[in-house]
């Protein structure tokens, strides 16, 4: 069974938090310094992730984009970049909550976005909300690694991580005897 987009909502809200926590602790040069990444440095991965997470929202919202392009800044420092990753993961929580999963396999329309070359999609809605938690995750992987080469241990973003701790339930112990 796959997730419902609520449960990957929530992972995503607890790992951006997680993810944003240990950035923190880098100097505003360090957040900023390229990478070599496909977004150049953590703040351009981190400002990319939360455009996507606009930008799919707002598509499901009816909202056309105003974004020019996948790279475009909407912070340049971190602390208002976390405030603002913050409030949007607030907003896909309440967006997914009500979701009536009977309903995700309805075709989901969407144009991608770009200045000249726009192409309409359609999938089902399972897979759009799949798919961004899986561009989440990417790109969380690749601030993860620019994290340890800034010099800290980047804390775990793990999907069973996140489980295990919103769900004592799914922890499990050996019998002792």
């Amino acid at each position: 069974m796959l997730a419902h987009p609520h449960v990957l909502a929530n992972y995503n809200a607890w790992a951006n938090r997680r993810l944003h926590g240990i950035c923190a602790e880098l100097s505003a040069d360090e957040i900023s310094q390229d990478r070599g990444a496909f977004f150049g440095s953590i703040l351009g991965t981190l400002n990319h992730i939360l455009l996507v997470d606009i930008l799919y929202r707002e598509r499901i919202e009816g909202i056309d984009s105003t974004f020019s392009g996948l790279n475009d800044t909407l912070h340049s420092d971190l602390s208002a970049l976390s405030v603002h990753q913050s409030e949007e993961d607030d907003r896909w929580i309440a967006l997914t909550e009500e979701i009536d999963p009977t309903t995700l396999d309805e075709p989901f329309v969407f144009w991608t976005l770009g200045l000249d070359n726009r192409d309409r999609r359609e999938v089902p809605k399972h897979i759009y909300f799949t798919n961004l938690a899986q561009h989440q995750a990417h790109h969380r992987g690749q601030t993860h690694n620019m994290v340890s080469q800034a010099g800290l241990k980047p804390p775990s973003l793990g999907y069973i991580d996140f489980r295990m701790e919103m769900d004592r339930s799914l922890i499990t112990t050996p019998d002792a005897g």
